[in-house]
């Protein structure tokens, strides 16, 4: 079985609400040049972009708006990516000839347009765990009724807002930025269990902490992949080409406080101020990627926080009173937008990119295992570990050559080792 070169495109359909099917794979589309399809851990839904040949002007003879339903399947040796119900929501026309027209139409799941369709209107009661409003905010306003189609981690605390009108995606990244995790860090001891992520997958939508991910993909065994000097056909997870976009950027990092915040709230209305609160990160106790003990930085980096915050807020936006709550037990929310702050930035501090034959089984959020190598010394050990799939790309290719298809991954880690 070859993983770069069999895959079989079984079926490409549009349909608008009036006209019924507008356009089929093998009748008015002709041919199929690429597929490629995206998933990120910071995207809430997954995108497909397809460039084919039609025999049909698509302005005119099959008279596309936008908003047609696009059925698709794609099956590869290493899985099927098959949806029923993609919304098209760009099209473009990119060249004209006499008897062929060449279209590139990007695909979304129905969700993102119901994220501007509705609006988060009503109060969120304070006392309701943050995960219970976002499982009520994507069945209610996304229109998600498919509980298989959900993967939400159950939060510690509890959390509230007023809708404020706000697209129901929006409401769901503000109680990400304020969710404390219910596990617990790998070395059982503290309680800085912030930093959760919300995206979609093929297999639904994720709402989960940084922390729940790694531990979870540690205990639960991952892929590994394992550097080669050439280009290989080895369904045995072999990479190719892997390049450090970056390994550290000090400066920047201090400015988007990974090293910790110190972060004070006035009240306009009530002119309530709170006291500083600082948080670094030798306070954490989180899991990690890599097995490096914390570094011993000159400057003292990791006990001073960089980065200093004044916020003003309005009464709607917290509680009903119009007073700033220190949460109940470990919950504080204004302390816990640092810690989280600082979560995303460490997790963030590297990044690279591989190459790999096609896997459709991988997922943006996914763990997996590296090995790299380093000239005329066997085993990186220092770069090589666990990364997080920040975010992917299945690509299919076709040409005059043949069809290519590879799975391109962007994958992260906080420490080294």
């Amino acid at each position: 079985m070859s993983y770069i070169k069999n895959v079989v495109i079984k079926n490409l359909t549009i349909s608008g609400l009036e006209s019924g099917v507008d356009a089929v794979l093998g009748d008015n589309i002709t041919t199929v040049l690429s597929i490629d399809y995206c998933e990120s851990i910071f995207d809430p839904v997954f995108e497909f972009e397809i460039l084919f040949i039609s025999n049909e002007g698509v302005l005119s003879d099959t008279k596309l708006r936008g908003t047609e339903r696009v059925s698709l399947q794609i099956e590869h040796g290493s899985g099927t990516l098959e949806f029923d119900n993609l919304v098209l929501t760009s099209f473009v026309q990119n060249e004209i000839e006499s008897t062929a027209n060449s279209f590139t139409i990007r695909l979304n799941p129905e969700g993102i347009v119901n994220n501007f369709k509705e609006r988060c209107t009503k109060r969120y009661d304070p006392k309701v765990k943050a995960s219970t409003h976002v499982e009520n905010i994507l069945k209610s306003n996304i229109k998600e009724s498919d509980d298989e189609m959900l993967d939400i981690e159950e939060t510690a605390n509890s959390d509230g807002f007023f809708g404020n009108y706000w697209p129901p995606f929006k409401a769901i990244y503000w109680l990400a930025r304020r969710a404390l995790s219910g596990s617990m860090p790998e070395d059982g001891s503290g309680s800085d269990r912030v930093g959760f992520l919300f995206w979609m997958t093929k297999t639904g939508y994720k709402f989960k902490s940084i922390d729940t991910i790694i531990s979870n993909g540690k205990k639960d065994g991952c892929l590994q992949y394992f550097q080669t000097d050439t280009l290989s056909d080895n369904p045995d997870y072999d990479l190719y080409n892997p390049t450090f976009e970056y390994d550290q950027d000090i400066i920047d990092q201090m400015r988007n406080s990974m090293y910790g915040e110190k972060r004070k709230y006035f009240n306009l209305h009530t002119l309530h101020e709170t006291d500083e609160t600082s948080f670094s990160k030798s306070n954490a106790k989180q899991a990690h990627l890599g097995d490096e003990e914390q570094v011993d930085l000159n400057f003292d980096l990791n006990d001073n926080p960089s980065r200093t915050t004044r916020v003003p807020i309005m009464d709607y936006s917290m509680r009903m009173d119009g007073t700033i709550s220190s949460g109940d037990g470990e919950y504080n929310p204004h302390k816990v937008i640092s810690q989280s702050r600082m979560r995303y930035e460490s997790l963030l501090s590297r990044s690279l990119r591989i190459t790999v034959p096609m896997n459709i089984e991988l997922e943006a959020g996914n763990l997996i295992n590296v090995k790299l190598i380093k000239s005329m010394g066997g085993t990186d050990n220092w770069m090589s570990g666990y990364y997080l799939i920040k975010d992917l790309r299945h690509a299919v290719h076709f040409s005059k050559d043949g069809v290519q298809c590879y799975t391109y991954l962007r994958l992260v880690r906080d420490t080294p080792g």
